[in-house]
Parts: C-alpha cells; sequence; structure tokens
C-alpha cells in the first residue's frame, strides 16, 4: 500500500479545493493507498466529506510570521510522521511548504490555473525550480494549461464534477419564478472582472448576487449601493443553495484555469453565459454561450430568457466527458501506481 497525502490550501474556498477534495474521497477508496488530507490554512468544512485521514494545518490567513512559521513547522511533523511516497500539491502554498520538505516523497504538482504565483512569478519560479531539482512532475487538470518552462509533457487529468455533493445540500431551489437572477459566483478579484458583472446588473435591471469574497468586495460593494437589484452575499459553503435552474451563471473573468464554477453550473443544469475572451473559449461551450461585451449581452438579455444559453443533454455530455469520480479516480490510481 502507498501512502499519498494530498496537500491543499484550504478544506474550502473554491473549486479547486472541493475538486482535491473529491480526489481525496474516491482515492482513499481504494485498496493499493493510504490518502491523507493536509489542508494548511484554516477554515470551514467543504461540502465534500472526505473519507479519508484529515490533518488540517491551522495556519490563520494573514495571522503574522509567528504563526506561519509554526504552521510550516507543524506541516514538516505531520509529513514526517506519515510518510507518504507521493505529495500532491494543490495551489502555491503547499508548493511552498513542500519545497523544503523535511521528508523525502515524490511531488506531484497539480496545476489548476493559467497564471501560477500570480503577482509572484520570480519567487514562484525558484520554488518550482526546487521542486523540479528534487523530482516533481505536474499534472494539468486541462490540456490548455501550460506549464512550461519548468515541466514539460504534463499529464492531463480532469477535476472531478460531481453535482451530486450541491443537489443533497440544497434545499431552496424554487424553479417556479419566469426569470431568475444573475449569478457571479467566484472570487471578488480583479481578473475576475466583477465590474463587469455590475455594468451588467445596472444596465439590465434584472435582480443580480456575487456569492464570494476578495479584496474588491468592499469597495465595490460600496461604489454600486445605488445599484438595488444588486447584492452582495459574500462567500457561502454552497453557493447553489442560493441558485434556481433558472437563473444564469455570468462568467466574466479575462482568464481561468479549468472553468469549475461554470462546469458546477452545467452539471445541475443551470444555463451559463461566458465572455468571449481567447481562454474562456477554450473551455468548449457553443458559440451562443459566449458574450462580446456587457452592452451585447444586455441586448439579448432585453429580447429573450435565460433559456436561450440552456444547453441541450448531448452538449452538455460532451463538455463533462471524463469527469465523473469513476474515470479521474482510476486516471490518477494508474499514473501513481506507475511512479517509482
Amino acid at each position: 500500500m502507498k501512502a499519498v497525502a494530498i496537500v491543499t490550501n484550504s478544506l474550502s474556498g473554491g473549486g479547486a479545493e472541493r475538486a482535491m477534495n473529491l480526489l481525496a474521497d474516491e482515492l482513499g477508496k481504494t485498496p493499493e493507498l493510504s490518502v491523507l488530507l493536509i489542508p494548511i490554512n484554516a477554515g470551514p468544512r467543504d461540502l465534500v466529506e472526505p473519507g479519508c485521514e484529515i490533518s488540517e494545518i491551522n495556519r490563520v490567513w494573514n495571522g503574522g510570521l509567528w504563526d506561519s512559521l509554526n504552521a510550516f513547522f507543524r506541516f514538516q511533523f505531520v509529513i514526517f510522521k506519515f510518510k507518504p511516497k507521493f505529495l500532491l500539491l494543490n495551489c502555491d502554498l503547499p508548493e511552498f511548504y513542500s519545497a523544503f520538505a523535511v521528508w523525502s516523497a515524490k511531488c506531484v504538482i497539480v496545476e489548476h490555473t493559467t497564471r501560477p504565483w500570480a503577482g509572484r512569478k520570480s519567487f514562484g519560479n525558484l520554488i518550482r525550480l526546487i521542486l523540479r531539482v528534487r523530482g516533481a512532475i505536474c499534472v494539468r487538470v486541462s490540456d490548455r494549461i501550460d506549464v512550461s518552462p519548468h515541466f514539460k509533457n504534463a499529464e492531463v487529468i480532469p477535476n472531478i464534477i460531481e453535482p451530486k455533493i450541491f443537489v443533497s445540500f440544497s434545499n431552496q431551489r424554487d424553479d417556479s419564478h419566469s426569470q431568475g437572477k444573475l449569478l457571479y459566483i467566484g472570487r471578488v478579484s480583479r481578473e475576475k472582472r466583477p465590474d463587469l458583472f455590475i455594468e451588467l446588473a445596472r444596465t439590465t435591471g434584472i435582480e443580480a448576487v456575487i456569492i464570494g469574497d476578495g479584496r474588491l468586495r468592499l469597495s465595490l460593494e460600496r461604489d454600486s449601493k445605488d445599484i438595488l437589484n444588486l447584492k452582495f452575499l459574500g462567500q457561502q459553503l454552497n453557493p447553489w443553495e442560493i441558485a434556481s435552474k433558472r437563473d444564469l451563471l455570468v462568467l466574466t473573468s479575462d482568464y481561468e484555469g479549468d472553468g469549475l464554477v461554470a462546469l458546477e453550473a452545467i452539471s445541475m443544469g443551470i444555463p451559463v453565459v461566458l465572455r468571449k475572451t481567447s481562454d474562456l473559449l477554450k473551455i468548449g461551450f457553443p458559440q451562443r454561450s459566449y458574450f462580446e461585451d456587457i452592452p451585447a449581452l444586455a441586448t439579448r438579455l432585453a429580447t429573450s430568457n435565460f433559456m436561450e444559453f440552456e444547453l441541450a443533454g448531448s452538449e452538455r455530455r460532451q463538455i463533462l466527458k471524463g469527469r465523473n469520480p469513476g474515470e479521474v479516480s482510476r486516471l490518477w490510481l494508474n499514473l501513481l501506481l506507475s511512479l517509482k
């Protein structure tokens, strides 16, 4: 039996964390592996309750240097005690901690974004150089993610999409109204372009909600108090319990890694419209699901309901192909058993 430690930023916080929780749960069911999930930052539990062992480091976000040092040494102790054969690393902080791990394990970077180490690229390059010297490899969750120059020929294993976890926690799915609301779900940060969503709410007058938190939230909320149809709901453990199948998810980002929020939405039959950028086009939605700019989208919404963005069953299945828990866990199991 091979020991695998899956290291994440936290148990909750976004699609990447949830995807890794799902992976930990699936791999924990296999008799060939012993799985430990290690979330570094303190936080609430996700909708996914992994069946594997969990060892929380409980680093406090913005807790200062002393707290970060304590968390680093707690992480080292957990790794040394568990003695994993493999470390699966999701995001910058797990990479940083594992680059200096006292226990020698095969590191596998799980790349979720097209812009890793955003804002700290030079430091990130150094960390990845150290990991590569230590024999690390990289797995991409999408073939449109470029991990060069650090890693070449990185294997692609998609994220798990499991709509059952949302449906089981959702008890407010009112689909009776003729037109729903506009949804923004994700970090309220510059690259996600919440300003475009706010412009859409102001232009159309349609009920709109922003679900998520981030550095821009307070300033945007303050500056848009005059938009009475817009609400900021903050971070939600299960954002989909606020949603209805008659709502419309609007993806305004400059770029996305795997576009998990859009994939989760269509898996539950919630319509999605995406900004027409070169990055978002690669997610593979049909052309009618994209918009050029906010005025053009506002015009479309004024002359039709949200259902024009709903996907046919065959379109949805094509986009979600290969993402069920069994298929994804088999790919990971085969990879881990093949590594020395």
